[in-house]
């Protein structure tokens, strides 16, 4: 059943990002999840008067003179009462991210009444283009009434899921279920965005709590097992020592154990990663199938038990720690890999670190006891001056949301 939505934006949760004022134009245009309004005219330099598109409804800025991005609302020539329940007088707020610019119009006791993002322009979502969602590759089927249907299968399941334009040329969409008979992903998602900046095409799916729950990047790769497979092996590739002091190299597609060639497989069922790594029966260090999971320090390497066929497998007793001797972060793939997969599959205590390490490659400094501990042994690591001077990438900062995600869920 299709969601109704109220569209409010807010901050990226967990990222560093600055509120700076920006200057309102003429014909920029401000969604509030019902009408869209454009700014006809802005009067004497301060006063910006914007419209719906029929003119019924109408809204009257005036700026404040000694602090810039600051608005009050004002009566407008046709307007009787205040907007959403507030009264003329009332402060707004210009927000500006590097990916985000709204209004925020505030009521009594300085709660949001209403929020109003700047329409961006964008292109449609064209048909028979590939969107990675981390798991499965949807193609984009646009229909006659202006959605767009987001198809995939799974394990012989039909997946689809349909974005609607919440406002003409807007990157902004209505989140709906698809036919009965099929299966929707994303359903606990209130709105989605596409962004495009920074060299990324994605497609970011919010909860009611404006908080990213999924994100769909453009892809020319139609073999969803393929970037599944490529994404988990960058979680765990790089240079380790074993216990003993023997040096293991894990690439994509094959490793070393003291310089001699080591044989590895990632196994997968129905294109989906296990989690293991098939060693096969000849190669030196380690034999057979064992569970691969990242740690602070290194990767864990456990012995299984599994079925040819079968996703599911059982741990045994027989396990190897493996030690990250790389002079870069053990999470540095999170500066240029797309989270949007894997990540259920660790405990939080590791996503807590995998999170803050985006932030450590760029010198945060950490209050917490026990990360300042971890981030200052690091040799990459060093302290910024202030954390003021942190700066995120879109990418860094979707990485951060994606983790976030993955800590919330039970």
């Amino acid at each position: 059943m299709k969601k109704s939505i109220f569209l409010i934006l807010a901050l990226l949760a967990g990222a560093l990002t600055d509120m700076q004022a920006q200057t309102i134009k003429v014909g920029d245009r401000f969604y509030d999840g019902f009408a869209l309004f454009t700014v006809q005219e802005i009067r004497m330099g301060n006063i910006v008067y914007m419209t719906d598109a029929l003119g019924d409804r109408e809204l009257t800025l005036e700026a404040w003179p000694e602090q810039a991005g600051k608005y009050t609302l004002r009566p407008s020539r046709n307007a009787d009462d205040a907007p959403y329940g507030t009264d003329f007088g009332t402060h707004i707020d210009y927000v500006s991210q590097p990916d985000n610019k709204y209004l925020i119009i505030y009521g009594d006791n300085d709660t949001v009444a209403r929020t109003l993002y700047l329409v961006q322009p964008g292109d449609e979502l064209k048909a028979g283009g590939l969107w990675y969602s981390g798991a499965l590759v949807y193609t984009a089927n646009p229909s006659e009434d202006g959605s767009v249907k987001m198809d995939a299968m799974a394990e012989g399941q039909e997946m689809e899921v349909v974005l609607t334009p919440a406002a003409a040329d807007g990157d902004w969409y209505e989140v709906s279920d698809g036919s009965d008979e099929f299966v929707n992903e994303f359903e606990g998602a209130a709105y989605a965005r596409r962004i495009r900046r920074e060299g990324l095409d994605v497609i970011c799916f919010y909860d009611e709590k404006n908080r990213i729950t999924d994100v769909m990047q453009a892809t020319q790769v139609w073999d969803s097992q393929a970037l599944n497979v490529g994404q988990w092996m960058e979680m765990i590739s790089g240079s380790y020592v074993t216990e003993g002091g023997s040096e293991v190299k894990i690439w994509r597609d094959r490793g070393l154990y003291r310089g001699k060639d080591m044989n590895l497989q990632p196994v997968t069922f129905n294109g989906m990663v296990t989690g293991v790594l098939d060693f096969g029966t000849g190669g030196p260090y380690l034999t057979g199938k064992v569970e691969a999971v990242p740690t602070p320090k290194g990767l864990l390497l456990t012995e299984v038990k599994m079925n040819e066929g079968e996703p599911w497998f059982e741990r045994t007793v027989s396990y190897f720690e493996l030690k990250w001797t790389e002079e870069r972060s053990r999470f540095d793939f999170a500066r240029y890999t797309l989270l949007n997969g894997n990540l259920s599959r660790y405990d939080k205590p590791l996503l807590r670190v995998m999170r803050n390490a985006i932030l450590a490659a760029h010198g945060y400094v950490f209050q917490s006891k026990d990360l300042k501990e971890y981030f200052e042994a690091q040799p990459w690591y060093t302290p910024a001056k202030s954390n003021a001077s942190v700066k995120l990438s879109l990418l860094e900062q979707l990485n951060i949301a994606l983790i976030q995600a993955a800590e919330r869920a039970e």
